[in-house]
């Protein structure tokens, strides 16, 4: 054991600490999926650059999935050969601090370069050099980030001794990777959608064969996909279109949940159940493929592809994982306990997600039958609504108050919103048009409908989750490996990340959340950030009927 640096009683250290392995190891495998994600054709551009760095750039992303197939290599092999002494401090390794913000800062930067260059701001001429110039420099955080992932999975000392032993044979692993990955990627995702299109298709026509009409194929398009339809209404059928991605998020999704709330289920009937999920995700989008031709060739296109085709996925994928975490739960006699992942020190539970909850499905749910502009919004509205009537002696608890410190960031919040947020003159103009030729009833009611929506619901169901539950939790999950301040300015940080994806414009909504979650500590009142959070939406809601930028309604 010493011959790689351990301490003599690393062991006695390493029974305190045992069990904190697996869960960096599953934050690293999580950041992993999530930035895989969010960096999918990032660099994409940067091969069809004349430039020698920009060509040498475009490498990065096969660069960082060699390292890491090298440095999982390295990590297993050392780990078979190891001494039992030697394993149990592996297995009990607790990363240091710095390594651990490190971490968490490289994460949301990289994710905030990678949601701002798929922005539409980014394909403005006059904003491309700018957003060309991140992406070129996130090979400098790409390398302290696999540093940092390299620091929470295990010692320095054994990444020295394994890079020292082999050192020729994974110089050649990582070459061979490198050359691999970067032949294969950009057709990888399109290969495994290309061989699920036959199926599903196969599926969608037996279930379009039900309506008494036939789904039929009249041709491909220019990248060889399918057209396919019915009637009047084709739909062209894209990789994306196989459902793999809703497959994927699926086992994913169930994964995560049941690693951070086990149940009493053996593994094997866990398994099972992520298997049959899959099964049932890749099934419904056969569903979703005859449903759209159906309501695209017999009711409304543009209902079809403005409402439907956005909101089934998504919906469904929601319905089959919430239906899978409760049968598993049933099925283990914890159908009755509330989640432990849900409750923290200071009493927060699940109780507090079911506003925001109502209020996300209700919307998925009445999209389906939309069009470009969302009539049916006051009905998510209410259901919403019923959900914070459900919560009410939870709400009677929180404090209220109209100090300066809210106001002030409101204010703040509202100029940075008009700043990063682009106005949207063909969402307003669908807006402006649909309400002008409504009745006058109608226009009244929706509009009342949106300010309340918009004031009061939504402040609280979506404050109540990212500064209440989701903060608290994050908060308690950090404390262990950090002092109580950066505890919470970690949460503060991972709650404002969460937020900006819930937002159209990321960077918008991180800023904003970032914003709330200061109006939250400030008196260390979750009032406060619910005050801010409606203030903000009330200057916005005036913006939007002053000046008829209705892309801006919050």
């Amino acid at each position: 054991m010493s011959e790689i640096g351990y301490k003599s009683d690393f062991a006695s250290h390493s029974a305190r600490r045992m069990g904190t392995w697996p869960v960096f190891f599953f934050v690293v495998a999580a950041e992993i999926i999530l930035l895989r994600f969010s960096s999918t054709q990032a660099y994409m551009p940067l091969r069809e650059s004349p430039a020698g760095f920009d060509q040498l750039l475009a490498f990065l992303p096969a660069i960082v999935k060699a390292t890491l197939l090298t440095g999982s290599a390295m990590l297993v092999t050392s780990f078979v050969s190891a001494p039992a002494e030697v394993q149990a401090s592996l297995v009990g390794h607790r990363p240091h601090r710095v390594t651990l913000i490190l971490n968490l800062g490289c994460v949301a930067t990289l994710i905030s370069i990678f949601a701002l260059a798929r922005s539409g701001d980014a394909q403005r001429e006059d904003a491309s050099a700018l957003f060309h110039g991140l992406i070129r420099a996130t090979p400098i955080f790409w390398v302290f980030l696999l540093a940092s992932w390299a620091g929470l999975i295990a010692p320095l000392n054994l990444w020295r001794e394994a890079l020292r032993r082999n050192c020729q044979a994974w110089a050649i692993v990582f070459v061979a990777s490198v050359l691999s990955f970067h032949h294969y990627d950009a057709a990888v995702a399109s290969q495994i959608g290309s061989l699920l299109i036959k199926p599903t298709l196969f599926l969608a026509s037996k279930l379009y064969a039900l309506t008494g009409s036939q789904l039929h194929c009249v041709g491909i398009n220019a990248d060889g996909y399918p057209i396919c339809g019915s009637s009047e209404y084709f739909v062209e059928i894209h990789p994306a279109c196989s459902g793999y991605k809703g497959v994927f998020l699926s086992s994913i999704l169930l994964s995560l949940y049941f690693y951070i709330e086990p149940t009493k289920l053996t593994g094997v009937r866990l398994a099972f159940v992520i298997l049959l999920s899959c099964l049932t995700t890749f099934l419904l989008n056969a569903v979703r493929l005859a449903l759209l031709v159906f309501i695209g060739a017999h009711f409304s296109p543009e209902v079809a592809q403005e409402g439907f085709h956005a909101n089934f996925g998504v919906l469904s994928l929601l319905v089959v994982t919430v239906s899978a975490i409760v049968s598993a739960r049933a099925f283990a006699g914890a159908a009755s306990q509330p989640p432990v992942f849900f409750t923290c020190g200071n009493g927060a539970t699940a109780r507090l997600l079911l506003p925001l909850t109502y209020l996300i499905g209700s919307s998925l749910f009445f999209g389906l039958f939309s069009g470009r502009f969302f009539w049916l919004y006051p009905l998510p509205a209410l259901v919403a609504l019923v959900g914070l009537i459900q919560i009410r002696a939870e709400l009677r608890l929180l404090a209220y108050s109209l100090t300066g410190a809210p106001l002030f960031l409101a204010i703040l919040t509202f100029l940075f919103w008009l700043l990063l947020v682009p106005a949207d003159s063909e969402a307003s103009d669908v807006v402006r048009t649909t309400l002008m030729s409504a009745s006058f009833p109608a226009t009244v009611a929706w509009l009342s409908a949106r300010l309340i929506g918009a004031i009061l619901i939504v402040p609280f169901a979506e404050e109540l989750v990212f500064r209440g539950v989701f903060t608290d939790v994050l908060c308690d999950k950090l404390r262990p490996y950090c002092t109580t301040a950066v505890a919470r300015f970690g949460a503060l940080a991972l709650a404002a990340f969460l937020f900006g994806l819930l937002h159209s414009n990321f960077l918008a909504g991180a800023i904003a959340g970032v914003i709330f979650g200061v109006a939250r500590w400030w008196r260390e009142e979750l009032g406060d950030a619910i005050v801010c959070h409606s203030l903000t939406n009330l200057m916005l809601s005036f913006y939007v009927l002053l000046t008829g930028e209705w892309s801006y309604w919050p």
